[in-house]
């Protein structure tokens, strides 16, 4: 006869599940860690340079804003921290589960777990990141510059959970066909960086070319993001519906695929682990 799930038993596998993902974004730190001459700083600098490389570009090369509604550093990080992570998080949602394939010996931790763990791990950098912003602008500016910290974060969670779906979703279609992950790759870093209101405010597209930008729901969540630190921030177009609608739909079909492959990623998985233990022989 099945044990029946009680409250108290649901609640104590969703915290082992917290704590098997907590220890695959911990065995990620440390993987990337060991990897960098920087130790454990090296996971933050890496981001961090290559955020700073853009943002000063942006702001040698100007129009990046006035500052009539908030800082334009706080302007420019609200949009370049969230989209790299996003990418970030979609991109190597499928290496993850390979650089973590030798863990899947043990049943319990599953393919999904990597990416989650993964997600973690990245929403933490980038989360660290976005705060250093906020607290520099703060001692700059002697003002604290986000009026609503809550759907700063709330807005924030979001995009990670867009990344986490999107990559999710690609992931079984990536096993099957390679050049599904190259293109999605491709896409991420060229289509989507030039059409997610990192350079620019939506406010300043012509009406006639707006809506080519708005199809993109990560527009919405940085230009989202910015009116959370300031409510008179001009946002027309911009709706938080739509972006949470994609990331339900994106999570939603990503655990849709997710559940009906799960066993062929152990088996390809099995069948990589096989074939470079024949190779190591």
């Amino acid at each position: 006869m099945p044990r029946r799930r009680t409250p108290r038993l649901i609640l104590a596998q969703l915290l082992l599940q917290l704590r098997v993902v907590g220890a695959v974004a911990r065995r990620e730190v440390q993987v990337r860690a060991s990897k960098g001459q920087f130790g454990i700083v090296g996971v933050f600098i890496e981001p961090l340079a290559l955020i700073g490389t853009f943002l000063a570009l942006r702001i040698l090369l100007r129009g990046a804003g006035d500052g009539t509604y908030m800082n334009v550093v706080l302007w420019l990080a609200l949009g370049f921290v969230p989209f790299f992570m996003f990418a970030d998080i979609a991109i190597k949602a499928i290496s993850g589960v390979q650089k973590n394939s030798e863990l899947y010996f043990y049943r319990r931790l599953k393919p999904l777990d990597s990416l989650l763990g993964n997600t973690l791990l990245l929403g933490q950098i980038f989360g660290s990141l976005l705060l250093l912003f906020v607290l520099g602008v703060s001692i700059w500016d002697w003002q604290f510059p986000v009026q609503d910290v809550g759907a700063l974060v709330f807005l924030f969670v979001g995009i990670a959970l867009l990344g986490f779906g999107i990559g999710l979703a690609t992931l079984v279609i990536g096993h099957r066909l390679p050049i599904v992950a190259w293109v999605m790759k491709m896409f991420l870093r060229r289509i989507l960086l030039w059409t997610s209101c990192i350079f620019f405010s939506i406010s300043i597209v012509p009406d006639a070319f707006r809506p080519w930008i708005l199809w993109n729901p990560i527009a919405h969540g940085v230009e989202l993001l910015r009116q959370a630190c300031n409510p008179a921030y001009p946002i027309p177009g911009v709706s938080a519906l739509y972006f949470w609608m994609w990331v339900v739909g994106a999570l939603g079909l990503g655990l849709f695929i997710y559940g009906n492959n799960e066993e062929l990623l152990f088996e390809l998985e099995n069948s990589t682990a096989e074939i470079t233990g024949g190779e190591d022989d």
